[in-house]
């Protein structure tokens, strides 16, 4: 995949990846009002007020982020519209394993992460969407699993933009970026959770759950040229992840990696 290429897949992954800029929320857009028809819950019923309705923005970026960092799992959902680029992800991800797929160029490309490997499969067509070397890499491994090591190779940079995907803390770690252009715009709820609602400025709003733990609950905007939502629900669920059986190993065809296999559990402990 050529540097122009590999850039342009990078910063719509990256959008999605909520580190658009401020709160990195603008590129998820559609209705900014508090409701939602999505289910989005944090899986506690009757929870105790947390108090962060009353705190500033920042410590609400903070308290939220560290929730979701403490947190075993989480389920990520929804969609994104960056300038006419359509992604869509439902991801599961857990400590150090990840299982789930992402809507990309109108493909299907399925992720998962075990035992500090990355896994990738995509259909022919989505590599030649990509453009660059994408066309030569979906000849060598056709639409079957292959897997990637998560080292500082040049195979493990070519897939980074991927990988944030898989990594939990990342992405809610991003939530703080530019965090001193956020303002609470007031209280809602979001399918039945009780949530203060946090604007970054350009449309963006973040959602953060105002009983039990305060976890993100919602991030959407309302952009014109950026839309969608993305729910986060199913926190501290079970993540059983299996590694793909048979998978082709391009660390080892670029003399970087092994290709064992193996299954891990991340049981919320």
């Amino acid at each position: 995949m050529n540097s122009v290429n590999k850039r342009r897949l990078g910063a719509t992954l990256a959008a999605l990846a909520l580190t658009a800029g401020g709160l990195g929320v603008a590129g998820c857009g559609g209705d900014s009002t508090a409701s939602s028809s999505a289910t989005a819950t944090t899986g506690t019923t009757a929870a105790a007020d947390n108090g962060v309705a009353s705190l500033g923005a920042q410590e609400i970026l903070t308290k939220a982020t560290a929730a979701a960092n403490a947190a075993s799992s989480v389920r990520i959902a929804g969609n994104v519209d960056q300038g006419g680029e359509q992604v869509s992800l439902d991801l599961t991800l857990g400590k150090d394993v990840a299982d789930g797929t992402l809507g990309i160029k109108g493909q299907q490309v399925d992720v998962r992460l075990v035992d500090g490997k990355f896994y990738l499969r995509a259909p022919a067509a989505f590599y030649e969407a990509i453009g660059g070397g994408g066309a030569a890499i979906g000849q060598l491994v056709g639409d079957k699993w292959f897997s990637v090591p998560l080292d500082n190779s040049s195979t493990a940079a070519q897939f980074a933009a991927f990988q944030t995907f898989t990594n939990k803390n990342e992405l809610f770690d991003s939530l703080l970026k530019d965090a001193s252009k956020a303002t609470v715009k007031g209280t809602g709820d979001v399918s039945g959770q009780p949530v203060v609602l946090l604007d970054d400025s350009k449309g963006g709003i973040l959602a953060v759950a105002t009983t039990g733990e305060p976890y993100p609950i919602q991030v959407r905007g309302s952009s014109s040229d950026n839309s969608g939502t993305l729910n986060f629900t199913n926190w501290n669920a079970p993540v059983n992840v299996k590694a793909p059986a048979d998978a082709i190993d391009l660390g080892s065809l670029t003399n970087a990696g092994d290709g064992s296999s193996s299954t891990t559990t991340s049981t919320g402990n």
